[in-house]
């Protein structure tokens, strides 16, 4: 999310010109610490650059609307219900505000695109900060779900069920805090730099190639591969166990969960792919050039993209597959005075079989359907 142009030469045509006409060989790439000439010259972004800017901002904007809306009704759905929240309803709570907090950086990001970054040094840490420890928390939170439903359904063992409050708690404190320890570089390195190639004032990071490198290396695994390899692993055991108990109505209980984590994949993959290929080019490993840095950079952009789209997701799911959370909405809504007592009644027969409970029942399997 943070501006790519601090890890990467970037100019538009006529800065190119200026930069033939004034030295014969003065591409001063990042990397170029030693001051020898470089072999090509760098690369003019043009395209990618203007991409962004009718791409971004329209895009930054309706999701922003989209998400805070939809993870604002979660929140407020689920504090409705604080006294009968499971483990799994909490951790759902967390990520709902994490999603939240992602969505209310996105304007500043759509103003940074359109034309440049006008909100100052503090903002530009502070914006960045809050992206990446909600981005982190968001996967690591889908990870402890996973992990807690797998020690109940494959070991028997109710982590939370003695003590409940205090152990969640503890638990997304420290996930958290771990948010909170992966985004010390942006509270530490980034900034509001004018880029006098491009004549404008962008969000940065301050370190060279290699730190921005180590940077998206550590999202990329702290951020999705471990969270994934957890969940992928956890819920193979699960299903694995359930498909041997052939019991219809636990894995029926496992939907929502299964797609909430399915949609974090889907909604990630492409990103992370891409993220990885411009890594490797930045290595060395995969060769550059001027076309494949242009590709790249709009694949960033697009699959960024699908990935925020993930913030806004998550409350479609749980309002169309979770029938107690539209009995919780309904509830509120009516306690609002939105409706009357008969819409909350006309509910309640779909909310009244057993397997019906919003995220787990006291066999310890999600539902919700």
């Amino acid at each position: 999310m943070v501006s790519e142009v601090s890890g990467r030469q970037v100019l538009d045509a006529s800065d190119f010109a200026i930069l033939l006409e004034n030295s014969s060989c003065s591409y001063d790439y990042p990397d170029n610490e030693n001051g020898t000439c470089c072999t090509s010259p760098p690369c003019l972004q043009d395209f990618s650059l203007n991409f962004d800017k009718a791409f971004l901002p329209a895009l930054y904007s309706l999701l922003f609307l989209l998400g805070l809306l939809g993870n604002g009704a979660v929140a407020a759905v689920l504090l409705s219900q604080r006294a009968a929240l499971s483990s799994t309803d909490t951790f759902l709570l967390h990520l709902a505000v994490a999603d939240t907090l992602l969505v209310l950086t996105l304007p500043l990001w759509a103003v940074d695109a359109a034309d440049q970054w006008i909100f100052g040094s503090c903002l530009c840490k502070l914006a960045g900060a809050l992206f990446n420890i909600n981005f982190y928390a968001g996967a690591l939170l889908l990870a402890c779900i996973s992990f807690d439903r797998y020690l109940s359904i494959v070991h028997a063992t109710q982590l939370y069920r003695r003590g409940p409050r205090a152990r969640v708690v503890l638990t997304c404190v420290v996930v958290w805090g771990l948010c909170l320890l992966f985004a010390l570089p942006d509270f530490i390195f980034l900034s509001a730099h004018h880029d006098e190639r491009l004549n404008a004032t962008h969000c940065q990071y301050s370190f060279l190639q290699a730190g921005h490198t180590a940077l998206r290396l550590l999202q990329l695994v702290a951020g999705f591969l471990l969270p994934l390899l957890v969940m992928a692993y956890c819920y193979a055991r699960i299903l694995a166990v359930l498909l041997l108990s052939r019991s219809q109505r636990r894995l029926r209980a496992m939907r929502l969960v299964v797609v909430v984590v399915v949609a974090f994949a889907l909604c990630w993959t492409p990103y992370h792919l891409v993220v990885l290929v411009d890594i490797l080019m930045d290595l060395g490993t995969l060769a550059r050039n001027c076309g494949q840095e242009s590709r790249v950079d709009v694949a960033k952009s697009v699959t960024s993209g699908l990935g925020f789209m993930h913030c806004c997701l998550n409350p479609l799911l749980y309002a169309f597959m979770g029938i107690k959370f539209r009995e919780w909405m309904w509830t509120l809504l009516v306690r609002l005075g939105c409706f009357g007592q008969r819409v909350l009644q006309r509910q309640q027969p779909y909310s009244s079989r057993k397997d019906s409970s919003w995220s787990e029942t006291t066999e310890a399997s999600f539902s919700g359907l």
